[in-house]
């Protein structure tokens, strides 16, 4: 390793792993951005639920400025809908196309297929550790964040 430092080589990371989707079969053109890949996962996970852009801010961290450019970019995009809400037309539901649906499956399995290549020779306990620490780097950040507010 030539260079050891931990933001180069999360990014570096970063990349080895979209580079690896795009050679076993996803296409540029058709994957979603990770905040994207986010925001599909959680609305999909939430099955017939109604989803709000203040849950999708809040469940992933994101300032409403943030979201409402990435969401703008998705319907845009035709990967999801905002309807005004049949209770309170101020807020927007923000659905999935149905053509996304197909769409996230895809990337959903490439995603798998990805993280099963990455893990693999990597036991468990090796893993914990990994995941505590960037946690913890996380948490870091979030407190510097606070600090510098």
């Amino acid at each position: 390793m030539e260079n050891k430092k931990a933001i180069y080589q999360i990014k570096d990371l970063n990349h080895s792993i979209m580079r690896y989707c795009y050679e076993i079969g996803a296409s540029k053109e058709n994957m979603p951005t990770p905040a994207q890949m986010q925001i599909l996962h959680y609305i999909s996970s939430k099955k017939d639920k109604k989803v709000y852009q203040r849950d999708i801010a809040l469940a992933l961290g994101l300032r409403r400025a943030t979201l409402s450019e990435i969401l703008k970019t998705m319907e845009r995009n035709k990967l999801i809908s905002r309807v005004p809400d049949k209770t309170d037309t101020r807020i927007k539901r923000i659905i999935l196309s149905e053509n996304t649906k197909e769409k996230f499956n895809a990337v959903k399995q490439t995603l798998d297929e990805t993280e099963k290549a990455l893990l693999k020779n990597i036991n468990k306990k090796d893993l914990e550790i990994f995941l505590k620490v960037i946690s913890q780097m996380q948490e870091n950040l979030k407190e510097e964040r606070m600090d510098i507010c």
